[in-house]
């Protein structure tokens, strides 16, 4: 587990006025420093996270994503008690602190109760429609920081939604398109829920990749994460696909290229994750996050 770093028990003593008393590091993270924190007075628990660049802007922006949603909504976020710099020698990392919400993660995926399952797509599809209801921008991008606020600007790498919106776009035919830009999550699949035992979401969970896309490739990518992932026999597929877009409706209509260009944004998505661990390949920060989720794996 290793030795609770002295700025985690600086920042707890200072924000919270409360001291630590034992902690555990969550194996499923891949890219922030997590602790999950038992204290010795109010809260009682805590979770602190040092770090977690976006892979889309290399900017640490979840706690300002969470401040904008939990503000704006009444999704299940952990509230972001403080946020601030700490140094470390020459070495300037963002923290941030927040609140510690009960469940458990969905996973093994394959291994829950059906009905379990389908609750929980109904729910991200929900979380997705509430997502995509609430938040209109005028263009794609990752999200940076500017000063405290949020701003949107050109990610690192390929980035699909960009592409495909543009093309789509000026595609003669191609049928109705919602190419209107909407907030999403990022990393939405089952690590990153956490659900009571009847499949209801009590906690979503790293919000550290958020950014600006399109509602048909962010609801096909998530059908890609919670279905076609683990290859369910086509009948409870359906009624998984189903589910989804049954939670998704309660908050805005399905986008009309969905279900005719899923497919389509399923492949463009697959490429966008290639282009990106290519990237991460090829620089040392890439393959030390690699090396972590790895382990992250391979761990019991």
């Amino acid at each position: 587990m290793g030795e609770l770093p002295a700025g985690v028990k600086r920042i707890v003593t200072t924000v919270l006025e409360a001291s630590v008393r034992s902690h555990a590091q969550p194996t499923a993270g891949r890219v922030a420093r997590t602790y999950v924190l038992t204290l010795d007075g109010p809260p009682g628990h805590a979770v602190c996270k040092i770090g977690g660049p976006s892979v889309r802007t290399g900017e640490v922006v979840e706690p300002l994503v969470l401040r904008l949603v939990a503000d704006t909504t009444d999704l299940p976020v952990p509230t972001v008690l403080a946020s601030g710099t700490l140094r470390t020698g020459e070495r300037r990392q963002r923290w941030a602190l927040y609140e510690f919400r009960d469940g458990e993660r969905p996973t093994p995926f394959r291994s829950l109760a059906p009905s379990v399952r389908r609750r929980t797509l109904e729910e991200t599809g929900s979380i997705l429609g509430q997502l995509h209801a609430a938040y209109r921008f005028e263009r794609t991008g990752g999200l940076a920081r500017a000063g405290d606020s949020l701003c949107i600007c050109e990610p690192h790498g390929l980035y699909v939604p960009d592409r495909g919106r543009r093309l789509l776009d000026r595609l003669p035919g191609a049928g109705p398109v919602d190419l209107q830009p909407v907030l999403t999550h990022g990393d939405l699949f089952p690590d990153n829920l956490l659900v009571d035992e009847d499949g209801t979401v009590t906690g979503l969970l790293d919000w550290g990749n958020a950014h600006v896309s399109t509602a048909g490739y962010t609801l096909a990518r998530a059908e890609m994460r919670f279905v076609d992932w683990f290859r369910f026999d086509d009948e409870h597929a359906d009624r998984l696909r189903t589910a989804l877009r049954a939670g998704y409706r309660r908050h805005r209509p399905l986008p009309p290229d969905y279900p005719r260009l899923a497919t389509v944004y399923k492949c463009l998505w697959l490429l966008q994750s290639g282009d990106r661990h290519v990237r991460n390949v090829l620089s040392s920060r890439g393959r030390q996050q690699i090396r972590k989720h790895l382990r992250s794996l391979l761990l019991p």
